[in-house]
């Protein structure tokens, strides 16, 4: 019967040879990253140009204090109805109909370009209200407010 295995004798490699395989390996992926490392480098540069790469260098070494500053400030009474609102918020807008809302916008985007060309001047009497239903841009705007008006107040 074959005797176990007790010793292991692990291949050495010489540290230069390991030395030079790792900047064999880093040469190669500079060379294929160059143009991803060159903007790095020119963002690195615009960061430290504005202050911002010592702000932030400042804010990792400082997280603890950083964060807690920033929970405080947070937990201040001015702040929390407007962190409690921004939740909600954020789920009425996923309640929304965008498209929708979209349209009606444009609608009322076209309707205030009218109304700020109007004179100010300009009174409106009984029977220009009247004689307004027949323009049929105003019945439809009439009946979409109204339609508006019946969906609102429906439970």
């Amino acid at each position: 019967m074959a005797e176990a295995i007790t010793k292991i004798k692990r291949m050495e490699m010489p540290e230069d040879a390991g030395r030079d395989q790792d900047i064999s390996e880093v040469t190669s992926a500079i060379s294929n990253n160059k143009e991803a490392i060159l903007k790095g480098i020119d963002f690195l540069g615009t960061l430290n140009d504005n202050g911002m790469l010592d702000m932030a260098h400042a804010l990792v070494k400082q997280k603890e204090t950083a964060l807690d500053n920033v929970m405080r400030e947070f937990n201040k009474p001015q702040y929390s109805a407007t962190l409690e609102n921004l939740s909600k918020l954020f789920l009425f807008l996923g309640e929304l109909n965008v498209d929708e809302l979209h349209h009606f916008s444009n609608k009322l985007n076209n309707g205030l370009a009218e109304a700020h060309t109007i004179d100010e001047s300009e009174k409106t009497s009984y029977l220009d209200l009247i004689k307004a239903l027949k323009d049929p841009e105003i019945n439809r705007s009439i009946t979409m407010l109204l339609q508006f008006l019946r969906g609102m107040g429906k439970e």
